[in-house]
């Protein structure tokens, strides 16, 4: 029997591009899909577009922008899929993109918990935006082969994916949820699924790209709205939280001097109210450490000295 995979797609005022996702989704070839939107309290006529136009799918209503990290977690928690797949809403799936993504989930070994789905960009679909996401020296995250050339990259495993077009394991992501979410949702966006993914390597979970399974995305197209003050204070600060909670103290030391220069790009660029919040997000994420301390399998080093810089 296939295995179940419910969708979870969050939405803030994206409402042409939100009707390009879901209507890829009604043409998927493999058809026991339970899709579940999100919306964050859009004005644009989100939610009567989505109630009119695909009456199927399950509409939830947060009455607020809760990010995309709790956006994400209100879908996790009504999912009823074995699997729970994660695409953007300036996504559109390829027909079979679900049927590619639950056969890989069957053939998955029983410690995969996480899959990526390959990205290509919607206006240069011979470009890829993303293969998942790999650690760099700097302890940062960087898609795998960004803007390069469209050709066949071999599957195989991967440190995480990008939430853009994933698919979760719910075993794992129940064994590894923190008290703030499956999805981190102090977050609110960016470097969630860098933080995940991590955590779950930690716990002793892999990722393996599926290449079959692909979507064309818009890329930051909820994004560029808010401009680049937003961009970088979310960006900058979420780096730092993912490094808090999931590095070793020898990798903490070792990235120190682009964490330092990043939290002068965060004051130069964003001002003194990004940086004044900066002591909160400290304690806040060496609290959860605590908590990711009890998930840990993999000594830390271990997972960095097979991950850092390779794509």
């Amino acid at each position: 029997m296939a295995v179940l995979l419910s969708v979870v797609v969050v939405n803030w005022n994206s409402s042409d591009d939100l009707a390009a996702c879901l209507r890829s989704l009604t043409e998927q070839t493999f058809r026991e899909l339970e899709v579940i939107v999100v919306d964050n309290g859009s004005h644009d006529g989100s939610v009567a577009m989505m109630r009119e136009g695909f009456p199927s799918f399950r509409v939830v209503e947060a009455g607020e922008n809760l990010g995309f990290a709790e956006g994400c977690n209100r879908g996790i928690e009504l999912a009823t899929g074995e699997w729970v797949a994660l695409l953007n809403n300036d996504a559109v799936a390829d027909r079979r993109w679900a049927e590619a993504l639950v056969e890989a989930a069957e053939r998955a070994p029983a410690r995969c918990g996480m899959l990526q789905s390959a990205m290509y960009f919607l206006d240069r679909p011979d470009t890829i935006n993303s293969m998942g996401l790999f650690l760099t020296r700097s302890g940062g995250a960087i898609d795998r082969f960004e803007h390069e050339p469209r050709r066949a990259i071999e599957d195989g495993e991967i440190f995480c994916p990008t939430g853009g077009a994933a698919a979760y394991r719910r075993a794992m992501l129940d064994e590894i949820r923190l008290p703030t979410g499956w999805l981190d949702r102090e977050y609110f966006m960016y470097s969630e699924d860098f933080d995940i993914g991590w955590r779950a390597q930690l716990a002793g979970w892999t990722a393996r790209l599926v290449s079959r399974s692909f979507v064309f995305h818009k890329f930051h197209g909820s994004t560029v709205r808010r401009g680049r003050a937003w961009f970088v204070e979310m960006t900058r600060v979420n780096r730092l939280r993912t490094l808090l909670k999931n590095a070793s103290p020898r990798f903490l030391l070792e990235t120190a001097p682009y964490t330092a220069y990043e939290i002068a790009e965060l004051w130069w660029v964003a001002g003194t109210r990004a940086v004044a919040g900066l002591p909160r997000a400290i304690a806040e994420s060496l609290r959860q450490r605590q908590r990711v301390d009890a998930l840990v399998r993999a000594e830390r080093r271990a997972v960095e000295k097979r991950w850092v810089g390779v794509r």
